[in-house]
């Protein structure tokens, strides 16, 4: 077996059907023609970035790290901002850039630099290929791009080793098991909680990946406590429920759910929360307990009172007591009314941001998925679009990503191709990634994609008004993009009112073609919104 039969053969029986990237000569070329042969289709993207989020939401979907392939150089540069997005974001990618033979790698020359490197700080695995270490390597890089909270691993493939002969692919690794809970840490949070009757408990991405969201509605129904989630933990805590808050941005400003909910309560219980998800170091002097799934997990609060590390499902269940008076769940819902205030849609305005919010959802079928980015309706999207199960929402967490929407559907749409799903985002962010439009066409994927319009980096421009500055350098030229989402064989609408809106997203969602609805909205009233949905003003 050869190393690029190998990748694609360990690939397949992950059940990867796709893999995604720009090829040069080489290893690349070996790479798609044993996809070829495989059953493993190559799809080429417009840019190596792109690649890495197409390739990840793909993964993520199916269960298992998605592949993204790339050139030596260059390529591999412009893959590296596609990496961080899947850092930030925690979802599984394993990149194969292709990189110069061994023999020559001491030398300067073009296209060759220190690859490995590159990715440093971001990677949760990196090696260079050689017949030797191929299926250790492999499997390594899978391993560690799912283990635990997911990220990209890189695979370094020398141009001349794709045709070398090397060993067969390894069984998966076992995935790392939790640390083996303490009793005496269990006692000591038992404890902390039996001491304090105002809790809110704030719940990360974690407890999704340890399968204990129904002990953690337990827990907080016999707590009776408030509820935050984290941003990359849409839908752990149901947000139909009486005690649900909001979500935890990590900015600690007056005008926000998180630090309005710390004024009401005497402690925090965080259960399996990501030390990145948050804007601003930790900034609270209210005691705080953190239940981590693992011992080398840092914790949010960063000196907790008590910490508790092994199995979510477990530690929750062993918590249980009895029932408590606790947190009114009135007073938490008339805490989330007070802060929904800020997000009220502008009555004098035509057509708003919070108008496609409320269609969308109330269009996008029970077991649909909305895909969405940054923008000035991010936080928007964190409080007016109610989740209830994990996997329903994917938006923008530690990212906060630009240009995130149109790879990340298209890899989604490509491993599910018979689930609802629908994309938000912004004119700045599209026109990152224009080019990304032909693989939608080209693939033959199909889905709503909606584009908040103001012709302008609208959240900057907020931001230049918030702080008394001239409004400077960031309006865009107008664009048509009907004309454009035509041109390449898409579908294209232009909106200027809900109504009109309304009957797009229906049309569009039976529609056999992607349709770019382009809905322009206010500017005005959308930029304006912006400071109010942060705490800024």
């Amino acid at each position: 077996m050869t190393i690029a039969e190998l990748i694609i053969s360990e690939a397949r029986n992950r059940n990867l059907q796709h893999f995604f990237g720009i090829p040069g000569g080489g290893s690349p070329l070996d790479l798609m023609e044993a996809g070829r042969k495989m059953g493993v289709d190559f799809i080429s993207v417009n840019h190596e970035s792109s690649a890495a989020i197409m390739a990840a939401y793909y993964g993520l979907m199916k269960g298992t790290p998605g592949l993204a392939l790339t050139i030596r150089g260059v390529g591999a540069a412009n893959l590296v901002g596609g990496a961080a997005n899947v850092h930030f974001e925690r979802v599984p990618m394993v990149a194969i850039c292709e990189t110069c033979p061994p023999e020559s790698a001491k030398y300067r020359m073009a296209q060759h630099c220190d690859q490995l490197n590159l990715f440093s700080g971001i990677e949760r695995y990196r090696q260079t290929l050689s017949t030797e270490n191929a299926p250790l390597s492999v499997q390594e890089a899978v391993f560690f791009a799912e283990d635990g909270r997911p990220g990209p691993s890189l695979l370094n493939f020398p141009a001349n080793l794709g045709e070398a002969t090397c060993g067969m692919p390894l069984s998966p690794r076992s995935k790392t098991p939790s640390s083996s809970i303490k009793e005496s840490e269990i006692i000591a949070c038992k404890e902390f909680l039996s001491n304090h009757e105002k809790i809110v408990v704030m719940a990360g991405a974690d407890v999704d990946r340890e399968n204990a969201c129904k002990e953690l509605v337990d827990l907080v129904e016999n707590l009776n406590a408030s509820v935050l989630v984290t941003m990359e933990a849409r839908g752990v805590f149901p947000e139909s429920h009486k005690n649900w808050a909001g979500v935890y941005i990590g900015q600690f400003t007056p005008g926000i759910v998180e630090s309005q909910v710390f004024d009401e309560c005497d402690a925090v219980l965080l259960v399996g929360v990501d030390d990145l998800m948050t804007h601003v170091p930790w900034n609270s002097s209210l005691p705080t307990a953190e239940l981590l799934g693992r011992s080398e997990y840092r914790p949010l609060s960063q000196q907790p009172s008590v910490r508790v590390n092994g199995n979510l499902k477990d530690t929750l269940k062993s918590l249980l007591s009895q029932p408590r008076k606790g947190f009114n769940p009135d007073k938490t819902q008339g805490l989330r009314e007070n802060i929904l205030s800020s997000f009220k849609r502008p009555s004098n305005a035509r057509f708003t941001a919070q108008d496609i919010i409320q269609i969308t959802q109330e269009v996008l079928p029970s077991d649909g998925i909305l895909f969405s980015e940054t923008g000035v309706f991010v936080c928007m999207l964190e409080h007016l679009w109610c989740v209830d199960q994990p996997g329903t929402y994917f938006g923008t967490s530690g990212g906060r990503t630009m240009g995130l929407t149109i790879p990340a559907i298209c890899g989604a749409k490509l491993a599910e191709p018979n689930r609802p799903m629908i994309g938000l985002g912004g004119d700045g962010s599209l026109l990152m990634r224009l080019g990304e439009l032909e693989v939608l066409a080209r693939t033959g994927v199909a889905v709503p994609l909606i584009i908040m319009n103001d012709q302008a980096l609208g959240t900057m421009k907020a931001r230049q008004k918030i702080r008394d500055f001239e409004s400077h350098g960031l309006d865009l030229h107008p664009i048509c993009f009907e004309d454009l989402a035509k041109s390449i064989g898409l579908n294209g609408v232009t909106v200027n009112n809900p109504e009109d809106f309304e009957v797009a997203l229906k049309k569009s969602l039976k529609s056999e073609h992607t349709t770019l609805i382009d809905a322009r909205i206010d500017p005005e009233a959308y930029q304006d919104s912006f400071g109010r949905t942060v705490g800024m003003s």
